[in-house]
């Protein structure tokens, strides 16, 4: 089914402003790339508490990012797409937030942190600009423990409206995407059961929200998903 009027819909346009800066921050930053480097499946990049060297850029493929919390519970806390900046969040506190390991062959640009500051092209906004995304950054992590207190069906529709609005932001189809993460990673991070994960993609699909094929999904009722997401206590 083709759906042309979600492009209207507010779950779509949230965080649209940000999301335009960020992909020209990405641009200037491809400029400062040092070195290209292929990360195999379930191989690690960073590790939680490495000291902070440089920005990553995911070129192509998915990278999650999993939190050791003081439980000792392991929290998955993040999925990196591609034209996503990976390590935002640690330049402020000088450390990486959480351990970062491919989804999929990925492939990465690395940006040692000293070159962004000596690039001399850079203007003192957009310096100003990518500080403000590693603030945004901590707050979308916040946010994501909040969501944890939702019900879960109101979980799942904020997860697909998020994925919708970051391929929308990348030129891509907000209703029908690839998402390279397993059921079961998308349970740990929606903080669910994978019984209940795929008991409400049943239902969404029943209901006629959205469909799924493996890791193909298409969002054939923008309105009944916002209006789900919109539940929020």
């Amino acid at each position: 089914m083709e759906t042309t009027a979600g492009l209207d819909k507010p779950y779509i346009k949230q965080g649209m402003t940000s999301g335009h800066s960020s992909l020209l921050i990405v641009q200037e930053l491809k400029k400062l790339s040092q070195s290209i480097l292929t990360l195999r499946r379930k191989k690690t990049l960073l590790y939680q508490g490495d000291p902070f060297q440089g920005l990553y850029i995911v070129q192509c493929g998915m990278l999650k990012q999993t939190l050791q919390c003081k439980s000792d519970n392991e929290q998955l806390t993040h999925f990196f797409l591609p034209d996503e900046i990976i390590g935002l969040d640690a330049i402020g506190e000088g450390f990486y937030a959480g351990t970062i390991i491919a989804i999929e062959t990925s492939g990465l640009l690395h940006i040692p942190f000293r070159r962004i500051e000596e690039f001399p092209n850079l203007q003192t906004s957009h310096m100003q600009l990518l500080r403000c995304l590693s603030q945004a950054m901590s707050i979308e992590h916040s946010r994501m423990w909040q969501m944890i207190s939702q019900p879960a069906d109101v979980r799942l529709a904020i997860f697909f409206a998020a994925m919708s609005r970051n391929f929308f932001a990348r030129g891509y189809s907000p209703y029908s995407f690839r998402l390279a993460m397993s059921r079961q990673e998308m349970a740990d991070y929606l903080c669910m059961a994978v019984e209940t994960l795929s008991r409400l993609i049943s239902r969404f699909q029943q209901q006629e929200i959205l469909t799924a094929r493996g890791h193909e999904y298409c969002i054939v009722n923008p309105d009944a998903l916002a209006s789900i997401a919109a539940k929020r206590k």
